[in-house]
């Protein structure tokens, strides 16, 4: 069930009125049935999956209490079941092949048969969550959760199931049991998320993933250079509306229960270095690598490397925590890519703090916070083209940024006065100003939440804007119901 359907809206309305009436005895099994019935409408398959999975974790986490004989080796095989649990279902692909080859020449399968195994919705994002409840268990910054019902909804739970943002269990589980008090003001800030997420979906990401060619990541050097640099644009700006869209939604309608999901995004594409950068995008994500990854390595390194300035105290930790990040994103040499040039690129920014003391980013002149706003925004897109394309075709679409050719003005003039018709405009070799026209509204939207500091901010803007965004998130709508064209959140592929 997409999150941007009216049904979808409609149950889980239906699901929170419910909930809100029953006593506090009963909410925990109703969050489960519910959560249960959303992963139902995918597969029910899928169910009985996560239900194995939860009763593994649970019983992990009791094994690795610290008050329990081996509990870090209990922890450590955890951690493994966890990534092997992930290796079998989302990257069954690269094994199956070969798998199902030695079933047949076994006889236990037909020949030219292929297994398949159905990727669980939301498991790179529960293996994750998981391994953090198993760490922090076994550390003691939580205790082991005794209530496998509780520890069920902490799996199932709906409105974070599909693409986060990763919780983990010691911020997420006492929420279940003291939920916010759900009131008007809490409603108004949920109507807000909501209207947020879908705007920045429907309105923003979806058409500028339509106006860019599919076979622009294909053979990318049957353009000129110019269109690549706009299409690029649109799918930077299309990826973060995607995933900021989505992520605000489900905070939206998680607060109809009283539960309060964290933020995901602060506007990313403002960041002044890398370093805030990934402090801004997909930030649940980003403080797991940072704590579970970053620092555990960082630390290590420096007990056998004195040194602040060894090679290996500066290029590992980023680099290592990015190439994780590639392969949780997928097992794709593209991937790998991806995650190696963020690696690089905080590793460059380390550079200069060798052996000075650094000027604080926000205290440095304003010009210098704006040029590394845009260089950030710079590199940062060109990463995007191996995460969004296999890597030879991201390597011809590097190589093609700089193929630019002469636009058809002439040609864009004769159209305009009627002196010939118009097929379309790649004829002119000049970016859509449809793209155009969505990328400034994108801009522009970002450019309102940044004056106000918020995510929430239309709650406190003017009534008549108020009112014409929800005009235009209305027709929008109304025609993605109509036109059953309603592209899926990108980041549930993963």
């Amino acid at each position: 069930m997409n999150v941007t359907a009216l049904v979808f809206f409609v149950c889980a309305g239906t699901a929170a009125l419910v909930y809100q009436r029953l006593k506090p005895r009963w909410r925990m099994p109703w969050l489960l049935v519910i959560s249960a019935g959303f992963v139902v409408t995918w597969s029910w398959q899928f169910v009985l999956v996560l239900l194995v999975y939860s009763a593994l974790n649970f019983a992990l986490g009791q094994l690795a209490d610290p008050a329990k004989t081996h509990a870090r080796a209990w922890a450590r095989a955890g951690i493994l079941v966890n990534i092997l649990f992930l290796f079998v279902f989302k990257y069954s692909d690269f094994y199956l092949p070969q798998f199902s080859a030695l079933l047949s020449s076994l006889g236990a399968l037909q020949p030219g048969s292929v297994l398949h195994l159905l990727l669980p919705v939301g498991l790179s994002f529960l293996m994750v969550q998981n391994i953090s409840y198993l760490l922090d268990v076994v550390n003691q910054r939580l205790p082991a959760e005794k209530d496998f019902l509780r520890f069920c909804v902490y799996i199932f739970y709906f409105p974070k199931l599909l693409s986060g943002p990763v919780e983990r269990a010691r911020a997420f589980l006492p929420k279940l049991t003291t939920p916010l008090k759900v009131d008007r003001s809490l409603l108004e800030r949920s109507a807000t998320l909501i209207f947020t997420g879908l705007l920045r979906k429907l309105a923003l990401a979806n058409p500028l993933f339509n106006l860019i060619p599919a076979q622009a990541f294909v053979t990318p050097l049957d353009y000129p250079g110019q269109n690549l640099v706009f299409w690029l644009l649109a799918y930077t700006f299309a990826l973060y509306n995607d995933f900021a869209g989505y992520t605000a939604i489900v905070r939206g309608v998680s607060l109809w229960f009283g539960i309060e999901l964290s933020a995901n995004f602060n506007l990313p594409y403002y960041a002044r270095n890398f370093t805030e950068f990934w402090n801004r995008w997909h930030i649940t994500l980003s403080n797991w690598l940072r704590d579970y990854i970053y620092y555990p390595l960082a630390w290590s390194l420096r007990r056998r490397f004195h040194q602040q300035d060894h090679f290996f105290n500066i290029f590992l930790p980023p680099m290592v925590t990015l190439l994780v990040s590639g392969l949780w994103h997928g097992l794709s040499w593209s991937l790998l890519v991806w995650g190696a040039l963020h690696g690089l690129y905080l590793v460059l920014e380390r550079l200069p703090s060798l052996g000075k003391a650094v000027v604080p980013v926000n205290k440095r002149p304003l010009w210098r916070q704006r040029l590394g706003t845009a260089v950030t925004f710079l590199f940062a897109s060109l990463a995007w083209v191996p995460f969004r394309m296999p890597l030879p075709a991201a390597l011809q679409y590097w190589q093609g940024l700089l193929r630019w050719s002469m636009p058809d003005f002439i040609g864009l003039a004769r159209t305009l006065v009627g002196w010939s018709p118009v097929s379309g405009w790649s004829q002119f070799d000049l970016p859509n100003p449809i793209l155009l026209l969505v990328l400034a509204a994108a801009l522009l939207f970002d450019q309102l939440q940044h004056r106000a500091g918020t995510e929430e901010f239309m709650l406190n803007q003017p009534r008549w804007l108020q009112v014409l965004l929800t005009a235009l998130l209305l027709l929008v709508a109304t025609l993605a119901f109509f036109s059953d064209t309603t592209a899926p959140f990108v980041y549930q592929g993963f």
